[in-house]
Parts: C-alpha cells; sequence; structure tokens
C-alpha cells in the first residue's frame, strides 16, 4: 500500500482511469518517486482530481512509460485532514480548532503516525510555539488521548480514507462495532445503514466490496440485506412501525435501482426476511423488528395491568369508589359525564379518558387524583412535554413530571437502592437516603397519569411499563384528533378505540358566548369547516384574516402579532421554508421586536440572532442541561460571549458557540407547539402536504383566549378533505380490545408472502 499524489490526469475513460503521481509514502517505490497508476472503474466511486492524495494497493512494474501500478485498491485520502482535525478538537482538551489546523498544515497525512509514536516535542512545537509550558501539556495529552482511543483513531482515519467526515457519525460506529470496527466494516459495509444516506453508503459499500474481491457488488447478500434496513429505517423515521407490501416493494426496488419485476428485488425480500431485517404481519405489511418487539412488549405489559382487575385484592372495587365519590367534597360540581368518567377510569387497572378542548379532562383528572388519596394510594403525574407537565401541575395541584424526568428519577432510584444495599460509608448512606426522598417512586399502589398521552410514542410508552412495578395502575389521557407522536409508533390512538377501557367526554364545559374555541375544534374534529368570523383585532374566539399567497401570509401575520403582541401570541406554521415559515417569520418578528426597544442582540455561528425577552426553542436533546429537543424559554440577557435564557424557572448560560442549540420561538411548527399553549395563537395556513385535519385542530387547540387563522378558505377546505394523520402512519400495535390495528381498521388478512 504507498499514499500518491496525483499530478496529472494522463487518461479517463469508461474502463477506468490512467493518474499521473508521486510516491507521498508507503511503498516501495520510495517516497519521491513518480509514477503512473491504472485503476479500474469499479474501483472508482467518481474521478480523481489534480492534487489530490490516494492510497493505493498493487505491485509497481516497469513499463515503457516508466514505473506503472495496476492497482486493486484506490482509495481517496482527503488532504484536508477534516476528520482528524475535529475529532482532535473535540477529544482533546485545550487542542480546539486552530491547533488542529496547526497540526494538520505541520504533519499533513504523517499526522496519525505522529501521534502513535508520540513524539511530544514536535508535537508541542506545531501546537503552542510560544508557550514552552503548555504546549508540551497539551501535545502530551493528544497523544495519551490518540493511543488510549487507538481503535477509534484508526476508524477515524479509515472512514476519512473512505471520503466519510461526519465526526458524529464516527463516534456512534465507534461505540457499537468497538476495536473491530473497521475490519467488521471492510467486512461488510452495509452495516452502515443507521449511519448514512443510502445513496452515499451503497456506492462506498459496493466500491468497498469490489475492492475485496467481490465480482458482483451489485448482488451481494450484504447490499440487498442492507437496500431493505435502509427502507425499514426510512419506515421508522416518518412516525410509522410497519409498510405495506406494495410500498415496501417499491422502495426497496427503487433502492436497487431495478423495477418491481427485476429478480433481485425478489432476491432482497427474501434475504431481508432471512436476515431478520423485516417481520412479516397480518394485513399486507411489514414491520421494523425493533418496532414489533417494542411493540409486543408493550401489549403484554398492558394486558398484564388490566388482567389485575380479575385478582382479588389488588385494588378497590367500582362500588368502593362510588361510595368514595358520593362523599367527595368536588363531586356536587361535576357534571353526570364527568362522573360516569371517573367511576370507569377507577374500575379498571389500566383506563384511556379521551376528549377534546375544553370538556373538562384536568377536572376528571384532579378528582381521579383526589380519591386515589383518600383510598390511601400515591399518585404519580407525568406528560410528554414541559410545558403540559407545568399545567397539568395547575390543574391537579400537585407536581407533575415529564416523562423523560419521571423515567431518570425512577432509574437514579433504583441505582441508589442498589448502592444501598452494598456497604457504605455512613456520610454517604445519608447522601444517598437524602437523594433517594427527592426521587419519583412507583409501587404497586401508585396511580399513573400520563396527559397529553397522544403525544407519547411507542419507545416512550415501553420506557415508562417497563418501570412499572405489578399492581400499579394507569391511566393515559389525551386527545386522539391531535397529531401523533413525533416519535415512532401509535399507542394512544389505538387504544381508545376500546369502549371497553375508555371514558370519553363530549359536553364543552370550558367556553363562553365570546370564547368559541372549544366550539370550532368539535366541528373541526368532524373535519368540516366551521362558520369564522372576520379578524377585527384583540378579541375571544376564533376568526378568519384572508391571505392568498404566501407573501401575503406573512405580511398579515406580522401585522396581527403586532396587535396582539402584548399577550405574547404564538404563531404556528405548516413550513420552515418560504415567505411564511418558520424561520422567516421568526426573523421578521425579531427585526420588530429590537426595533420596537432598540435592544441589543448577539449572532449565533449561523448568523441567527437573539435578544432579551424573545421566546426561544431548544433545538436539541441535552442531558446535562436537563433541556430537549423542543424545550421552550425565553432569552433574559445577552452579551458579547453568550446570552441567558430562562426554561421552566432555570436559568442557563449559552456560550456563542452554544447558540447553535437555540432557535427562535415566536414561529413554532405544530409538532414543536404541540403540548404548549398560548392566550393568542395565529395560524398560518401556507398551502402544504402537511396540512390536514389534525394539524389544523392540534394548532387551533393551542389557543386559550383566541385564534386567528390566516390563509385561504380553499387551503382550509382541502385540508380537512385530507385523511387523519393517524390513519396514514402504519404500526403493527394490535389491541386485542378491538381486534384490529390502527393503519388497517376494517381488514384482516394473512402475512405477505416472499417470492
Amino acid at each position: 500500500m504507498m499514499i500518491v499524489r496525483v499530478t496529472a490526469l494522463v487518461s479517463v475513460r469508461p474502463a477506468g482511469v490512467i493518474l499521473a503521481a508521486i510516491v507521498v509514502d508507503g511503498g516501495p517505490p520510495p517516497a519521491g518517486t513518480e509514477l503512473r497508476v491504472r485503476v479500474p472503474r469499479r474501483l472508482l466511486r467518481e474521478d480523481p482530481m489534480v492534487g489530490e492524495t490516494w492510497t493505493v494497493d498493487g505491485p509497481a512494474r516497469a513499463t515503457r512509460w516508466g514505473r506503472q501500478v495496476d492497482a486493486t485498491g484506490a482509495v481517496r485520502a482527503l488532504p484536508e485532514g477534516a476528520l482528524i482535525r475535529e475529532y482532535l478538537a473535540d477529544h482533546v482538551p485545550g487542542i480546539g480548532r486552530e491547533r488542529a489546523n496547526r497540526l494538520w498544515r505541520a504533519f499533513g497525512t504523517d499526522l496519525p503516525r505522529a501521534l502513535l509514536e508520540g513524539d511530544v516535542a514536535t508535537l508541542a512545537a506545531a501546537l503552542a510555539p510560544d508557550r514552552p509550558l503548555l504546549g508540551p501539556r497539551i501535545a502530551a495529552a493528544a497523544v495519551r488521548a490518540w493511543k488510549d482511543a487507538a481503535e477509534e483513531a484508526a476508524l477515524v482515519a479509515w472512514l476519512q480514507a473512505q471520503g466519510v467526515a461526519d465526526i458524529r457519525a464516527t463516534r456512534r460506529i465507534a461505540a457499537i462495532l468497538g476495536g473491530k470496527a473497521v475490519e467488521t466494516l471492510e467486512r461488510n459495509p452495509f452495516i452502515l445503514v443507521p449511519f448514512l444516506p443510502w445513496t452515499s453508503l451503497d456506492a462506498l459499500g459496493r466500491r468497498l466490496l469490489a475492492q475485496a474481491g467481490r465480482r458482483r457488488p451489485e448482488d451481494a447478500p450484504e447490499r440487498l440485506v442492507g437496500a431493505v434496513d435502509a427502507t425499514m429505517k426510512a419506515v421508522i423515521a416518518s412516525g410509522a412501525t410497519a409498510i405495506r407490501d406494495r410500498n415496501l416493494r417499491a422502495a426497496v426496488a427503487s433502492r436497487l435501482a431495478v423495477e418491481v419485476a427485476h429478480p433481485r428485488l425478489a432476491a432482497a425480500l427474501a434475504a431481508g426476511l432471512r436476515n431478520g431485517a423485516m417481520v412479516a404481519a397480518p394485513g399486507g405489511r411489514w414491520r421494523a423488528p425493533g418496532c414489533a418487539v417494542l411493540e409486543q412488549a408493550v401489549l403484554d405489559r398492558l394486558g398484564d395491568i388490566l388482567a389485575l382487575r380479575h385478582v382479588r385484592g389488588t385494588s378497590a372495587t367500582p362500588l368502593d369508589f362510588r361510595s368514595a365519590l358520593a362523599a367527595y367534597p368536588g363531586a356536587r360540581t361535576l357534571h353526570p359525564e364527568q362522573r360516569e368518567a371517573v367511576l370507569k377510569v377507577l374500575s379498571t387497572p389500566f383506563a384511556c379518558l379521551r376528549g377534546g378542548a375544553g370538556v373538562g379532562k384536568t377536572t376528571v383528572v384532579r378528582t381521579l387524583c383526589d380519591l386515589w388519596d383518600r383510598t390511601g394510594g400515591d399518585v404519580i403525574l407525568a406528560a410528554i412535554a414541559g410545558k403540559a407537565a407545568l399545567r397539568l401541575s395547575k390543574g391537579a395541584g400537585r407536581l407533575a413530571r415529564t416523562l423523560f424526568r419521571l423515567t431518570r428519577e425512577l432509574d437514579e432510584r433504583a441505582e441508589i437502592d442498589r448502592r444501598l444495599l452494598e456497604v457504605v460509608e455512613a456520610d454517604e448512606e445519608v447522601i444517598l437516603l437524602g437523594r433517594r426522598s427527592q426521587l419519583a417512586e412507583v409501587t404497586p399502589h401508585s396511580l399513573v397519569i400520563v396527559d397529553e398521552s397522544s403525544m407519547v410514542d411507542l419507545a416512550s410508552m415501553h420506557g415508562l411499563l417497563r418501570r412499572m412495578p405489578a399492581g400499579a395502575r394507569l391511566v393515559l389521557v389525551g386527545d386522539e384528533r391531535q397529531l401523533p407522536p413525533v416519535g415512532f409508533g401509535v399507542i394512544f390512538h389505538a387504544l381508545v378505540t376500546d369502549p371497553g377501557i375508555t371514558a370519553s367526554l363530549t359536553v364543552v364545559h370550558r367556553q363562553t358566548e365570546t370564547s368559541g374555541i372549544p366550539r370550532v375544534a368539535s366541528v373541526l374534529r368532524e373535519r368540516t369547516v366551521p362558520p369564522l368570523t372576520p379578524y377585527g383585532g384583540l378579541a375571544e374566539g376564533v376568526s378568519f384574516l384572508p391571505a392568498k399567497d404566501a407573501a401575503a401570509i406573512r405580511e398579515r401575520i406580522l401585522r396581527v402579532y403586532q396587535d396582539l403582541a402584548a399577550d405574547d401570541p404564538l404563531v404556528v406554521a405548516p413550513t420552515k421554508g418560504g415567505p411564511s415559515g418558520i424561520r422567516e417569520l421568526n426573523e421578521a418578528l425579531h427585526d420588530l421586536h429590537v426595533e420596537a426597544d432598540r435592544l441589543d442582540e448577539i449572532a449565533g455561528p449561523l448568523g441567527q440572532r437573539f435578544s432579551p425577552g424573545e421566546p426561544v426553542v431548544h433545538a436539541r436533546t441535552d442531558y446535562n442541561r436537563g433541556l430537549f429537543n423542543g424545550s421552550l424559554g425565553r432569552v433574559v440577557t445577552v452579551a458579547r460571549d453568550g446570552l441567558v435564557a430562562q426554561f421552566e424557572g432555570t436559568a442557563h448560560h449559552f456560550g456563542r458557540e452554544e447558540l447553535l442549540d437555540l432557535e427562535l420561538g415566536y414561529a413554532l411548527t405544530c409538532h414543536r407547539a404541540q403540548g404548549s399553549q398560548a392566550a393568542r395563537v395565529i395560524i398560518a395556513l401556507t398551502p402544504c402536504r402537511l396540512l390536514d385535519p389534525s394539524w389544523v385542530y392540534t394548532a387551533l387547540t393551542r389557543g386559550e383566549q383566541q385564534v386567528v387563522l390566516v390563509g385561504d378558505t380553499e387551503t382550509l377546505g382541502q385540508a380537512l378533505r385530507q385523511p387523519w394523520a393517524v390513519d396514514r402512519r402504519a404500526t403493527g400495535f394490535r389491541w386485542p380490545g378491538v381486534g384490529r390495528t390502527v393503519r388497517d381498521a376494517r381488514r384482516v388478512s394473512s402475512p405477505p408472502q416472499v417470492p
């Protein structure tokens, strides 16, 4: 193997290319030797370019044109070393981007070898030539980090040679594959399906298989299974857990670049089934295997909870709760429908409470909590989003946690219990017991109530259920007409179709003559365009402001926002880009905010700007901060080096580089807004494929006092003529209470067959 630098392209033909090059390292021949390299087309993903560095395999021989290598392998080595530099900058304290660049300029492709050999003095001279004490310390740390992570470092260098420059993907690959990552990837590069886009991976995979001597890499079983894996990965990314047979065939055929009738597709499906890349399911569907395991586990656990109704002495009987309700001081204020819902929910160990806006779900939940307390049990409240948990806390009069925080506390409690079984010092035991007393606990006497359950995805539901001990009860509360979860799977929407476990609330209570949001929401639940009054400024209820195109929608939203600015309205839009997308709306509203109050602002690395008082969204999950993708906060102060923003009462400092994690929150997508509410909501009815009854209904029910729809009535009508979002999400979750899946409610047939 040798490393060569391309000096000229001698010939570029369909059969391959011939390069003029000079040896940089490796060999024989020695460094500095000029030679020609003949590379067959099957080894190339794209043509080499002058100045690039390539790693070449194959013996050199004398020809009439001088030394020539007939390459058996040829891989581009990125001359800029982007991946190695980023790796050092992120892994070694004190290196940073600038010093990593210095190392690359000093060593080039020899940098990995210099780090492994541990030449601290030379590395220090390159890192910090004017800091004789600091330079050696940083150099020693770099050498130690590189050697300690030699296996990961080898993977970094290998992936860079393959043209992969994604440091996050590299870390995930190293964590999963461990020390034999390179060997494993050379044997089957298509296991990178979870990490790389299919188009890039397919080209890389076929090239590596060809280099390994595979005669027909396009028909390799690894590639065929990889195409099925990539298809099922896309299914999960869409929020589904299953796919119809005809859709699967079309998607896999597209990835293999063949027609549906091509024998390669049949071979791929057979290989995918044989290797567990997909699982057959009734109704002519295929399930993602991991999702199938989770769905079955959720089904089994819910069945176990429900079976407690048949075990004597494990719970109060319906008659006990009827007597308790009769003695409950707040019973007189309950509507008969609410009273029956309370009794139905408490009559079974597992139940669902469903209902639209304004029907009194919070009132029922508060009653459930009070009655359960009176029986001597304990109540655990949770919701998927922080704003929803805060609202639940206020409505129920007790602490509610996010579902993530609840599971984290339960895990921490379990770890403390394990530690306490060991021999610990007395002072450590006091600390552990003190911390343990602050954490959530689910016991066999607990009633766990999860609000906004329509937002809970399959993985989150599974995580909660596996932490609930036998005897604990579960109540899922929500509105099945809202958007399905952001994550994959559908649980609540399927369960509420079973009248045996579901209490339904239909009578609207939270409404006055001037506030018609619940009334309009109930009309939308029927996929009917409601009567809407023209927008007239600050008011109660739902109104409409016509706008024919995206530019007009943007202009009118800005005007309405200024009318309602005193109440910090929330803008909900279906698109991110375009004149009425959330990016442009947020930028425009930022400008209005800064101009109105002449405020200071700070710009992030990508040009996003923030000022004091502005709403912001945390754009990724940060476990150290306890913030999630979609957490809503507000900027408190800005400075030259960053800003301080408050999230749910806790202040967080974000340095300038960390501003990548923040986005302005004047305008949100509907999924980001789900779980939150605002006194006044402005909805952009921008025509797009996302508009459907679920989207419109969810956006409208974010409003508490006023909702303003901005757009065209035809766009609204077209959205309401679409199927509900959940009906377009295929799943494999089958609740025996209804004997059907959410996706296919009418027909259950045999699993599909692979020819």
